[in-house]
């Protein structure tokens, strides 16, 4: 008997993602529930960490998700992004794809939080126009270990608005607690503590999260935005305002200790023979910086980095507390660091 590696009646590839986004979006509408980000992680076309990755959801965004199948939770994304990023496109029973060719942010309303970053191809369809911007949805994956139904307590570092409704947690009808929001009726000196010391003032119509009672006064949570140049690192033994060239002028002083550094993502890499100071096939990062200097910085990774890493963009920018290793490289001067902690800069 003759045997082929073609199935008989086989079906297109694309009719195969058109039946599992139905099953999804099946599963969505039979179940629905609101779930919560817990750790920032991938968005994918279909369930399973090898599956295309079609975006990246930052910790403590609100999805609409179904039945978990096999630790994976069909999900969609509802938000804004701008018009001049997108274009038509009729590619997988999609309207719309992302043509920036960096990607582009998901809002939770036009100029609004970010709650999802979008990679170049990423297919939508299209719900509505609100002049320069659109309303776009897109059902896919996420693993369920990264995300919390929203009936548990949000440990996030800060809740963002509702990615369906466009209203913040705790407002009427969000899900959340009337009780814990509130806005600022006037003009309002802050305290570190009930009677303490004056920590600054709050100006009216400023929305605060309110996280205790005491007495007469409330503990609250402001969000807001200020120049990172007017901030400093707070953690224990963190060298501030290091630069590679006093590094390199004086490597044996600070290595061993703790860095802050804004640095340009340019490739991961497998160390060889010509990096001694990075341990034979250690993965690392090629980096340009501490920007805004011109030179180049390998970033040493964990296992538990190189996942997050792998889903960097080219070029973006990154702020990471990394321990020096290394004050300058045997052959080319750089120095080495040792990844603690990452977050990316959004554009």
């Amino acid at each position: 008997m003759t045997q082929s590696s073609h199935r008989s009646g086989g079906l297109p590839a694309s009719f195969f993602l058109l039946f599992l986004a139905a099953t999804a979006f099946q599963s969505l509408a039979a179940q629905d529930q609101r779930l919560r980000v817990t750790r920032e992680d991938a968005f994918r076309q279909e369930p399973g960490d090898n599956s295309r990755q079609l975006a990246t959801v930052p910790v403590g965004v609100e999805v609409s998700g179904g039945a978990a199948t096999n630790g994976w939770i069909p999900v969609a994304l509802e938000g804004w992004i701008w018009s001049g990023s997108v274009g038509r496109t009729s590619r997988d029973g999609h309207n719309l794809a992302v043509t920036a060719s960096r990607g582009e942010n998901l809002r939770i309303a036009p100029n609004g939080a970010v709650i999802a970053r979008l990679l170049s191809g990423f297919l939508l369809d299209e719900v509505r126009r609100d002049g320069a911007w659109v309303r776009v949805r897109r059902t896919g994956w996420m693993p369920e270990r990264s995300l919390a139904p929203m009936s548990q307590p949000d440990t996030s570092a800060a809740a963002v608005a509702d990615t369906t409704t466009g209203r913040q947690p705790g407002a009427p009808g969000s899900g959340g607690s009337v009780l814990d929001r509130a806005v600022v009726a006037r003009e309002s000196e802050m305290t570190a503590t009930p009677e303490g010391q004056r920590g600054g003032n709050l100006a009216a119509e400023v929305p605060v999260r309110v996280l205790a009672r005491s007495g007469d006064w409330v503990r609250v949570q402001v969000e807001g935005w200020v120049h990172e140049a007017d901030l400093r690192p707070t953690a224990p033994g963190l060298v501030a305002g290091l630069t590679a060239a006093e590094l390199r002028s004086r490597p044996e002083q600070y290595e061993g200790k703790l860095v802050q550094w804004t640095l340009q993502y340019l490739s991961l890499a497998t160390a060889d023979e010509l990096r001694p100071e990075i341990p034979l096939g250690r993965r690392y990062l090629l980096a340009r910086g501490p920007l805004p200097e011109a030179g180049f910085v390998y970033v040493t990774l964990a296992s538990e980095h190189l996942r997050e890493v792998q889903q960097l963009l080219p070029l973006a920018q990154i702020i990471v507390v990394a321990r020096i290793r290394n004050g300058r490289s045997k052959y080319l001067g750089n120095p080495v660091v040792d990844l603690v902690e990452l977050r990316v800069r959004q554009p």
